[in-house]
């Protein structure tokens, strides 16, 4: 697989999450939620994680690295650091031998795709051996890396690192099978439309602006603010089905996958998007229908514990 694709991949958080996490460990709540069940017993740990980030990201809250510290498992939606799994992503990306994407694309957003990527530096032959889902997160990256942000320092390395050098288990919520589905699934309608966001997002130059108010939201732990932003704002109508495969069906699928793994004991450090965490079908959501308590963890400000 290439360094970029899988750069791309790292930056997937639920469809394009990317935000800058400075001030990271100001006061105040954070996108950590304690999980208890009925009886009040502490069973685990959520955290919505940002996939793109620069040095203001670290260190953490202290109240993250705490919960890491206490947990017996680190649970992400995937190992990225599993070759294999890297490998099928590369594989999946590609279109079949032969095949261009403008085949699959309205003949108007044609010169847009190549005024698009070239304005990002990726060279517009190269994107046309390439499947919907990859450009528009290849797209993406490259807005990101344009005002400072990049996969390398995403939340999620950083806690996968921290989990092997403490000698804790790394397990997956769910597998690359199951995400490349969810990536390519909403039919041709909803990857064109998502592909057209991404476009207009580069065309506008708004993309700084809006990543500034995904920042606000994170960094207030406001998932309701958060999953206005990424469903309203980033998305369209067209897009719906898409958003039903990569957030509310993987919601549901990834919440069935925690509770089994509860039933046998331990107490993990779940990690996944922020994106999977706010509105009624979101994490937090289907694990409080369970019957499960979730209460927001807040960083104290400085000199008050």
């Amino acid at each position: 697989m290439s360094m970029r694709i899988r750069r791309a991949w790292h930056a997937l958080v639920v469809v394009w999450l990317l935000l800058w996490a400075g001030l990271a460990s100001a006061a105040g709540p954070l996108f950590l939620w304690e999980l208890r069940d009925a009886g009040g017993a502490l069973r685990a740990w959520l955290y919505g994680t940002i996939h793109v980030c620069d040095a203001a990201c670290f260190p953490l809250p202290d109240e993250v690295r705490k919960a890491l510290a206490k947990a017996d498992s680190l649970a992400l939606e995937l190992d990225l650091a599993d070759p294999a799994v890297m490998q099928r992503l590369g594989e999946a990306a590609l279109l079949p031998a032969g095949t261009r994407l403008d085949a699959r694309l309205p003949p108007a957003l044609r010169p847009r795709l190549v005024l698009a990527s070239t304005r990002m530096g990726l060279p517009p032959e190269a994107v046309q051996r390439l499947q919907p889902w990859m450009v528009s997160t290849l797209l993406t990256v490259r807005v990101a890396e344009m005002v400072g942000f990049r996969t390398e320092q995403g939340v999620d390395l950083w806690l996968a690192g921290q989990a092997r050098a403490a000698g804790k288990p790394l397990w997956a919520l769910e597998t690359v099978e199951r995400q490349i589905a969810a990536l390519s699934g909403g039919g041709d309608a909803a990857q064109m439309a998502s592909l057209t966001e991404v476009i207009e997002l580069i065309e506008s130059g708004d993309a700084r602006a809006y990543f500034q108010r995904m920042l606000d939201a994170w960094r207030a732990g406001d998932v309701t603010a958060l999953d206005h932003l990424l469903r309203e704002e980033l998305s369209s109508a067209a897009m719906a089905p898409l958003f039903e495969e990569m957030l509310d069906r993987r919601n549901r699928e990834m919440a069935d996958t925690l509770l089994r793994r509860l039933e046998g004991g331990g107490r993990p450090f779940v990690a996944v998007g922020a994106g999977h965490f706010g509105g009624a079908s979101g994490l937090l959501a289907e694990l409080a229908a369970r019957g499960y308590q979730l209460k927001q963890v807040v960083e104290p400000a400085p000199g008050s514990e």
